[in-house]
C-alpha cells in the first residue's frame, strides 16, 4: 500500500500555557521537530511580550499587616480567607490554602471545598473562571465590608 511505504504520520502536542497549545503533524520526524522548535519558540516570545504587557502588581502595598499576621492563628476559615483576599486579591482555592500555610494558619483544602459554598459564606465571595478552567475567587461588596470589619476588630484601626 501506498501509505505504509511513506511511514507512520508523527503527531507532537505540546501545553505552552494554560491558553496556549502546540499540535504539530507530519511524516519526518526532523521537519515536525523544527516546526515544533520554532513554534515554542514564538509562543514563547509572545508570552514573555504579554507578561510585560500585564500591569505590574503593586508591590507590598496590599500585605497583609505584621500585627495582622500576628492574630491570624485566632481566626476562623472565613475570617482568614475574607482577610487573604483583602489584602493578596483573588486566588483559586489551591492558592487560599497554600498562602494561608505560609502565614501559619491553615484554611484546609476540605473547608474550603464544602463551607466555602454554604451561606452565609458564599454570599461573602464572587468567583470566575479562568482560561485554564480554574475557579478564581474575590471579594463581594459585602465580603469586602465584613473584611474591613474583621481587620477594624483585630487591629483596633481602620484598615490600609
Amino acid at each position: 500500500m501506498a501509505g505504509e511505504s511513506e511511514g507512520p504520520v508523527v503527531t507532537v502536542e505540546v501545553q505552552l500555557s494554560p491558553a496556549v497549545k502546540l499540535i504539530v503533524s507530519g511524516r519526518d520526524l526532523e521537519e515536525v521537530r523544527s516546526v515544533l522548535a520554532k513554534g515554542v519558540e514564538s509562543a514563547g516570545e509572545i508570552l514573555a511580550l504579554l507578561e510585560r504587557a500585564r500591569p505590574a502588581a503593586p508591590t507590598g502595598e496590599r500585605r497583609i499587616p505584621q500585627e495582622l499576621l500576628a492574630r491570624v492563628k485566632d481566626m476562623s476559615n472565613k475570617d482568614l480567607v475574607l482577610v487573604l483576599l483583602y489584602y493578596e486579591g483573588p486566588m483559586s482555592r489551591e492558592q487560599i490554602n497554600q498562602r494561608s500555610r505560609e502565614i501559619g494558619r491553615e484554611v484546609s483544602r476540605e473547608w474550603l471545598r464544602t463551607e466555602f459554598f454554604r451561606k452565609p459564606i458564599k454570599d461573602l465571595f464572587l468567583s470566575e473562571t479562568d482560561q485554564s478552567g480554574t475557579k478564581i475567587y474575590r471579594l463581594s461588596e459585602l465580603g469586602r465590608l465584613e473584611a474591613e470589619k474583621i481587620i477594624k476588630q483585630a487591629l483596633g484601626t481602620q484598615p490600609t
